[in-house]
This record gives C-alpha cells, structure tokens and sequence, in this order.
C-alpha cells in the first residue's frame, strides 16, 4: 500500500508541473471567409431569380432575332419592276450583257443566264449565279462569252446592274474547279452577298483545251464592295 502511494504521487508530480509554462505558441489561421458571404451555387440560385433572368434572355432572344430577321429581308436597293439584269466584266471585254433569268439549257445559246433558284443582286445576302459557254454559237450573245473567264484574277471587278439603273460592283475572291455534282457553290454563304460566275473547261487544271468532254465546271466567285444607286 505504501509503494502504490509513492508511485502515485510521483506520476501526479510529473503531469502538474508547477514550473512548465502554461503559454501556448500561436498558430496563424487562413482566413475563411463566412459562409453567408460566400456567392450561390449557380444550381442553388432562388427560382425567382432563375425565372427573372429567363425571362430576360427568352426577351433579348426574341429581339435579336426580329431584328436579324428584318435585316435579312431588308433589300439591298429597290426591288425592280423587272428581274431584267446586265452585266459588264471589263477585264474580259464584256459590256452591258444581257443576263436572262433562266433554267432551260437552251437559253445558254443566246447568252450568259442566272439560275432561277438563285437570288438577284438587289436582294440580301444573295449568291447571283451566272452561267455561261466557252465557246457558245457565233452570231449570237453566247459567242466565246466565257471564253476568257479563267483569266480573271483576285481582284478584278464584276458589275451588274438592274433595271432601275442601281449599280453593283463585286471584286473576285475565289476561284473553283469542281465537278458538275457539286451544286454546294450554288448556295448562299451568310453575310457574303456575292456573284457567281460558272463555265466548263476540259479536266482539273486544263482551261484551253476546247472539249469535247468538258467534264469539270469552272467557278469565279466576286464579293460584293459597293451599291450605286441609279
């Protein structure tokens, strides 16, 4: 019993310490910000709110789209009373041809021709398509009409004009040699309204061989840069 005594009160002596400092070190702490401070999950904001900012884009939606959609039908000039169209392409030393408004192949006989499921220059964003022969048929207006055509170049000026007078200059920006199938460089490109100029040359790269296959179409593709009213 004495023994257990003496070990006891050593064991207390060494656990109360009266001389050990009782003075913790300090430790710094990050900064946590609190909990009410801290911004809302997106997936937990109020559903007023979600319902309010709705309701804000499904408006600003609606009018961005009247107003695109306005725009797109605005014209560009006047409509015409006629789809009557010309065209002058001074580097090939074609002036004031007339541009019939047509699908049937028999019209290339007489001259360059637009296809009917493309839009004229006067409407938004259009992609005017033109065709025309190489060789064509003397005495008429298809006489060597595209015959020169691979010689225009980046840069080179289109006009055509409607028939209330209104000029519209185009600049050629490409330039394509694709197979007949490929009717995609009919189609029009958004904000790019633009012509379209379209005749046959033998093969891939072969522009003054003069058929008799004729198997690739030749594409010049002119931007629009200016509209001239009449």
């Amino acid at each position: 019993m004495s023994l257990a005594i003496i070990v006891l009160g050593i064991t207390l002596f060494f656990r109360t310490d009266p001389f050990q400092r009782t003075e913790a070190s300090s430790v710094e702490r990050v900064s946590v910000p609190m909990i009410a401070q801290a911004p809302e999950a997106v997936a937990e904001q109020k559903e007023s709110s979600q319902e309010e900012g709705a309701t804000k884009d499904e408006d600003a939606t609606k009018e961005a789209n009247e107003n695109e959609q306005a725009a797109a039908e605005e014209p560009v000039a006047p409509a015409p009373a006629t789809n009557d169209l010309w065209m002058t392409i001074p580097k090939l030393g074609l002036y004031d041809n007339y541009v019939t408004n047509s699908d049937a192949h028999s019209a290339l006989d007489y001259g360059a021709t637009k296809r009917t499921d493309t839009g004229f220059p006067w409407q938004n964003n259009a992609n005017t398509y033109i065709v025309g022969h190489r060789l064509g048929w003397p005495g008429t207006g298809s006489d060597h009409i595209f015959y020169n055509l691979p010689l225009l170049n980046y840069g080179d000026k289109i006009y055509l004009y409607d028939a209330n007078g209104t000029t519209y200059t185009y600049e050629v920006t490409e330039i394509y040699e694709v197979l007949p199938s490929e009717t995609w460089v009919t189609r029009p490109v958004p904000e790019r309204p633009m012509v379209s100029l379209q005749t046959c040359i033998e093969t891939y790269g072969d522009y003054w061989t003069m058929g008799p296959n004729w198997f690739v179409r030749y594409i010049v593709r002119a931007d629009r840069v200016a509209v001239t009213p009449g």
